[in-house]
């Protein structure tokens, strides 16, 4: 176990969330009126509240409230509530629970874990949690990744490639029986192997989970072309997605842009893209670009008639390290779903 001073512990978290933007959310920000609405269960308040603990270095109250957030499941209370511990010298409860609030997918603690390994030494579990802190959302952690760094020795390379590969379907018993194996991890593999890959292999199975939006979003697609063409008097599909969409509700943020072929549609809005751009904000301009230009591959030719067919696409980036690797869907009017190019994150 790694023992750091308290005043460590504090500098490291003032630095991970100098970028947490609480400041741009409209709440109260006096610490009675935070005490006063987190009391009414104005979760939000309650972590502007729990910052407010770690800012003025009061690590039990910081310990508390972050312990009930982390009850409820609001996993930035995790995070809150290991550097507390850690502040208070509680170093194996601090790691253990920073560890778990990495583990669902809490980038700051990530980051959190990665420097407290950088200072310890073990350059490599350290790259393995920034790569996680990537993954799970802050950016600007991407670009130092992008050199690559060999963190498995090649047995324990073959061995992800393995999960990999039996666990394309993830609720498979081949699956299972895979993941077994990686339980008794250090019959087979080396001490680093051991304590690298868990965290790889969060990474691949959070891709897996997002690959299953592009499943979703291209069987609603198909769901409601078949509706629209029973109703449509000439009988036919439609390649317009506002036309397809008509009165469904946006959500707030999406991944997989998807859409018809530009050529093929019949509406200036071919994709999810344009029909619904505040929903793409977090998206580089390099990603748009890039995604444009894929949808815009299709000849006239290759278009279905309406009458008979069509087909839809979902594109996604999976692996910010590598930000021109997509992940490609399709669907067509029999409901066949083809996976035309695998985005998942690059692990050398």
């Amino acid at each position: 176990m790694f023992i750091f001073s308290p005043k460590y512990y504090f500098i490291l978290f003032v630095i991970l969330y100098s970028c947490y933007s609480f400041a741009q959310k409209q709440t109260p920000s006096s610490s009675a009126e935070l005490i006063q609405s987190c009391s009414k269960k104005n979760l939000l308040a309650c972590e502007q509240l729990n910052l407010l603990y770690i800012q003025k270095e009061e690590w039990e109250n910081a310990y508390l409230l972050g312990k009930a957030l982390c009850e409820k499941e609001i996993i930035i209370g995790c995070t809150f509530q290991g550097m507390a511990a850690l502040s208070q010298k509680k170093s194996q409860e601090g790691m253990k629970i920073l560890t778990l609030s990495c583990d669902n997918f809490e980038p700051y603690a990530c980051r959190s874990l990665g420097r407290l390994m950088k200072t310890a030494g073990k350059g490599d579990l350290s790259h393995v949690y920034f790569r996680k802190a990537c993954h799970f959302g802050i950016k600007e952690i991407c670009k130092d990744l992008q050199k690559s760094r060999k963190v498995l020795s090649q047995s324990g390379l073959k061995l992800f490639k393995k999960v990999q590969s039996d666990c394309n379907d993830t609720r498979s018993s081949l699956c299972t029986d895979r993941l077994r194996i990686i339980n008794n991890c250090q019959t087979h593999l080396s001490t680093q192997d051991c304590e690298v890959l868990p965290s790889l292999l969060s990474i691949f199975f959070r891709s897996k989970l997002i690959q299953s939006e592009a499943r979703l979003f291209l069987e609603q697609i198909a769901s409601r072309e078949k509706i629209f063409k029973e109703k449509s008097v000439e009988k036919k599909f439609s390649f317009s997605l506002p036309t397809i969409f008509k009165e469904v509700e946006p959500k707030e943020n999406y991944r997989y842009v998807f859409g018809f072929a530009k050529v093929c549609s019949e509406d200036t809005a071919f994709s999810s893209l344009d029909l619904y751009p505040d929903s793409y904000k977090s998206l580089s301009t390099q990603l748009v670009s890039k995604i444009k230009k894929e949808f815009s591959k299709t000849k006239k030719s290759d278009c279905y008639n309406p009458q008979w067919g069509f087909e839809a696409y979902a594109m996604a980036n999976l692996d910010p390290i590598h930000p021109d690797l997509l992940d490609i869907w399709k669907i067509n009017h029999d409901g066949n779903v083809i996976h035309l190019q695998d985005g998942q994150p690059i692990q050398k």
